[in-house]
């Protein structure tokens, strides 16, 4: 399921913290004044000025507390008889509700072949508008309740979320209702939100960490639709027409292929109650099975340049395929990640932007889907050091692989990992998400309960194990976009092996089999 694709990149000092207290990850706003150092603060106790003779202040972070129980409310279940699965987490702490469907069967990979965007499009859609309902009638009346309603696309699904008050739940679900089973999809709102997805576009192509991003996807995945982008592109959005949404709704939208989660105040028979309501009739429908084409694992390193003279910043995208949301490995792997890229003290972010001064980020992750998943590192730096960089991070990957870390470094990911969990599972739609994730993943059935356990069960064999097969340096895409003028020959000095794609800016055609729009540019 599609929910943020946001790397947060927290303070050092912050890390600490949640490490010796197993808290959650919040950003740190800069202060204003430096903090003062352990002799100052000395100083500053005595009222002397002055440090007292033999002692040795040394900045040191304090030991992890005992971890603290963890328990993830247990859902009630149901199955409608349109085959619409229903799960219920009632608190009754506040009187809000949260209720998510998921529809698994109309993710992006669905989407026609030459035209991705499509199941975005159709989920933005969806508040635009009814058979009996206006899309400001539909904004009016969600917001005269203080709740929220939003739909949302992802590769393996589409996300539609309400969130209001206990008193105004039937309110809020006959509107949630009505924009899933009844949407117009009326020109006039395509009109609108076609204008909207071409102006940002229009930005995003013209920026070579957008423009990276999109290019390194597509090569990883080769010619699986999870490496399409899900918003479509320019010439895509102008050939959208009503007739493709509602194709893609009929043929789509089922409550066989559906979850249903709530969360919050609300009893379990109310819920189901409330389900069946305003559910309970939509009608059973034989969707398309199939995994889409399975992507095309690489052999050697791959590097596409994408030209932007007048850059002054080159991106690089480094990475391979990956792990399925899925997999047992998956916990494993995300502890493993973690100490390698997956935070701001990890090994690639302090070697590349802390000991170098090459970058101002660097992150690794592991991006799973339902039949498919990537591992992609990210980061940017001057024209002048590209190729530090980038070998840099080719070099940190192929260290990494060999699985050897400290005693320090497991701790360290264990209890930042299994300590945000639990604050990443506070409010209703956290909880809603996090039930619908495990059964849309056919995870095991306690799986939310005993996700801390199973993060600090990981052991350093099994991040070995995890690091020596989802690693290794040998077979890479490498996407770089900037002046590649400046750095193209000292970048095959330092990768002489490799194949080289180069293609000007202007010309990048994300659908086309080569990339390359129509005007042909000159392989290097």
């Amino acid at each position: 399921m599609k929910r943020t694709k946001t790397f947060w990149i927290p303070s050092l000092a912050l890390l600490a913290l949640v490490a010796s207290a197993a808290s959650a990850q919040q950003p740190e706003s800069p202060s204003d004044e430096a903090p003062s150092s352990p002799e100052q603060q000395a100083t500053e106790k005595n009222g002397t000025g002055i440090v007292p003779p033999g002692v040795k202040l040394v900045p040191e972070m304090p030991p992890a507390g005992a971890p603290r129980e963890f328990l993830f409310p247990k859902a009630a279940r149901k199955t409608l008889a349109n085959g619409l699965r229903v799960f219920v987490v009632a608190d009754h702490s506040q009187p809000a509700l949260a209720a998510q469907l998921v529809i698994l069967s109309a993710g992006s990979t669905k989407d026609p072949k030459d035209t991705p965007g499509v199941a975005e499009m159709t989920a933005n859609l969806l508040t635009q508008g009814t058979q009996k309902r206006s899309a400001r009638e539909i904004a009016e009346t969600i917001d005269y309740v203080g709740g929220s309603l939003m739909a949302e696309a992802g590769k393996d699904s589409t996300t539609v979320t309400l969130n209001v008050v206990k008193k105004d739940v039937d309110t809020g679900l006959d509107l949630m209702a009505d924009v899933v089973l009844h949407p117009s999809f009326k020109l006039e709102e395509l009109e609108r939100q076609r204008q909207q997805l071409l102006s940002g576009l229009t930005v995003q192509y013209s920026d070579p960490e957008y423009l990276a991003t999109v290019v390194f996807n597509r090569v990883l995945y080769s010619r699986s639709p999870y490496g399409w982008p899900e918003e479509g592109t320019p010439e895509t959005a102008k050939r959208f027409e009503p007739a493709q949404f509602v194709k893609f709704h009929d043929a789509n939208y089922a409550p066989n292929q559906a979850l249903l989660a709530f969360a919050g105040d609300v009893t379990p028979q109310e819920a189901f109650q409330l389900a069946e309501k305003y559910f309970g009739a939509w009608p059973k429908l034989d969707v398309v099975a199939g995994a889409p084409a399975a992507p095309e694992p690489i052999s050697g390193l791959h590097i596409w340049l994408i030209d932007k003279p007048d850059a002054v910043q080159t991106q690089i995208r480094v990475g391979k395929l990956g792990i399925r949301r899925g997999d047992p490995n998956y916990i494993p792997v995300l502890v493993m990640n973690r100490i390698f890229g997956g935070g701001y003290n990890s090994r690639l972010n302090t070697e590349v932007r802390v000991r170098k001064g090459l970058t101002y980020s660097a992150y690794s992750s592991f991006n799973p889907h339902r039949y498919a998943g990537s591992f992609a590192v990210a980061t940017y730096t001057r024209t002048a050091t590209t190729v530090d960089a980038t070998k840099l991070v080719v070099d940190l990957i192929a260290r990494m692989s060999s699985g050897e870390v400290t005693s320090k470094e497991m701790d360290f990911a264990r209890d930042y990992l299994a300590g945000v969990y639990p604050i990443q599972s506070e409010t209703a739609e956290q909880v809603a998400g996090r039930v619908l994730t495990a059964a849309a993943y056919d995870l095991p059935a306690d799986y939310n309960s005993t996700y801390p356990q199973r993060v600090r069960s990981v052991s350093s064999a099994q991040v070995k194990a995890m690091a020596e097969e989802y690693l290794g340096a040998d077979n890479l895409d490498l996407v770089l976009a900037g002046n590649v003028g400046a750095f193209r020959n000292e970048l095959k000095k330092a990768f002489p092996s490799a194949e080289y794609e180069e293609i000007p800016f202007d010309q990048v055609d994300v659908l086309a089999p080569d990339l390359r729009s129509p005007r042909k540019s000159v392989s290097r």
